[in-house]
């Protein structure tokens, strides 16, 4: 095998086992899914062009790195809005009946609501520890960070989520009148 059909390969690979956690990853970050899908093929992009620097057995911590990049540029070029009526879901609940379907979906609306109130920095870690199961070595690592950051806006981000959803129940309750 020559070393362009090895790269190729690879590249494959990495396309296989990486691009639907990528495409979860980035859409988590607050992007609507057309943005997703075209900042998850620009990382692919990257990928292949840098192939030759992702270390083996490390692809996740340098997708997710440069999946952090690209979306600080799309936030950069335009604002970012999650509108609530475009989310749909993203697991297979075909097995769930409809209002736990539509449960699930609220859920999942509030969720992205939420994250897309915080902080860009506080919202990349509590993903990246929270949604993604990274540890914070792998955080620090991706991000390029010091461990000592990552604790720090991991414990913000969860303080800020967390009193967002207080916040939330709160006015859920007061509109139920209970």
């Amino acid at each position: 095998m020559s070393d362009e059909e090895a790269r190729a390969e690879r590249l494959r690979g990495l396309v296989r086992s990486h691009f639907a956690v990528a495409w979860k990853f980035l859409r988590r970050l607050g992007f609507e899914r057309d943005v997703v899908d075209d900042a998850t093929q620009e990382l692919f992009l990257v990928a292949r062009r840098r192939l030759d620097e992702v270390t083996p057995g490390r692809e996740r911590a340098f997708l997710f790195g440069a999946a952090i990049r690209i979306a600080t540029h799309i936030n950069r070029k335009r604002v970012r809005e999650v509108p609530a009526g475009h989310l749909r879901a993203e697991i297979d609940d075909s097995e769930a009946v409809p209002e736990q379907r539509l449960d699930d979906e609220k859920a999942r609306a509030l969720l992205y609501r939420l994250l897309g109130e915080l902080d860009e920095h506080h919202r990349v870690v509590f993903v990246m520890y929270e949604l993604e199961q990274m540890t914070m070595s792998q955080i620090a690592e991706a991000l390029g960070i010091p461990l000592g950051t990552v604790a720090s806006r991991l414990r913000r981000g969860r303080a800020d989520f967390h009193a967002r959803l207080e916040r939330h129940r709160a006015r859920a309750a007061e509109r139920r009148g209970t």
